[in-house]
């Protein structure tokens, strides 16, 4: 039976391409949407937001980062539509976010906490909620942090080519959110890591990633990843869980995963 993904934090349409690679595995996809169309008055055509898209296997979900329990409807929308979520991928793409960045004010900071922080901690801990409901005495499910780096202020300072290299740079408002989901991601490895309902997957790509730089060739090596490990029926503990993983690298008999460190200041 194919399995099922939630896609959550490069929300439609800017992660179609993400999901398109990740659907040429055979997977069905629920991906969420700020905002998603909801059909006719007279209900004939029924909520969009739980239809499926026949050709790709993709639905819409959407997701009110703002609200904590839009995280649970989240989860619950993606359930109903193809009655189960074997694995959960958080994507925080810096550079996508970097370049909707606004003016630095107090206004925009608060957004920053309410929109790019918050919601990726509290949906991955309902994720890890309903793992541990449904797959107490089964397969584990797997809890994917995707993290796509770009340069901030002091990487642009420090190395001024990184002003002319065509990336966007995070202003210190995604700068921050980014750290915030690093080292969130790095310590519910470590907290979770051991739990027999979950394997929780690091995985990061920068701007010198060859995989990195298509959103349509993250998404296949991501799923060919998880097949891959999938099959040798391993189990990912705590010290293997907080290793993040380099885009592109496959997964092999020399072990379970392949480091690439934090970056360091």
């Amino acid at each position: 039976m194919a399995k099922t993904v939630l896609i959550a934090g490069k929300d439609m349409p800017a992660g179609s391409k993400f999901a398109d690679g990740i659907a040429l595995s055979g997977r069905s996809i629920a991906i969420t949407s700020p905002e998603v169309e909801r059909g006719d008055d007279d209900g004939s055509s029924g909520e969009k937001s739980v239809a499926i898209t026949e050709a790709s296997g993709i639905s819409l979900v959407e997701w009110h980062k703002s609200s904590p329990i839009s995280s649970r409807t989240l989860i619950f929308s993606t359930e109903a539509t193809f009655g189960k979520m074997d694995e959960a991928v958080l994507y925080f793409d810096s550079e996508w976010l970097a370049s909707l960045e606004r003016p630095l004010s107090c206004g925009e900071c608060a957004r920053g906490c309410d929109e790019l922080i918050l919601p990726f901690q509290c949906l991955a801990l309902e994720i890890l909620s309903r793992f541990e409901k449904k797959n107490a005495s089964g397969r584990p499910g797997m809890l994917v942090f995707l993290f796509k780096e770009t340069p901030d202020l002091v990487d642009s300072m420090r190395t001024p080519a990184h002003r002319s290299g065509g990336a966007s740079i995070s202003s210190p408002v995604v700068a921050a959110a980014a750290a915030a989901f690093e080292i969130f991601a790095e310590n519910i490895a470590v907290q979770f890591g051991n739990k027999s309902y979950v394997n929780i997957l690091l995985a990061r790509s920068d701007m010198g990633n060859e995989t990195g730089t298509s959103d349509m060739e993250m998404g296949k090596w991501l799923a060919s990843y998880l097949d891959a490990f999938e099959s040798t029926g391993a189990k990912f503990d705590a010290k293997t869980s907080v290793e993040w993983v380099k885009a592109g690298n496959r997964y092999g008999a020399g072990g379970l995963k392949l480091p690439f460190g934090r970056k360091k200041r």
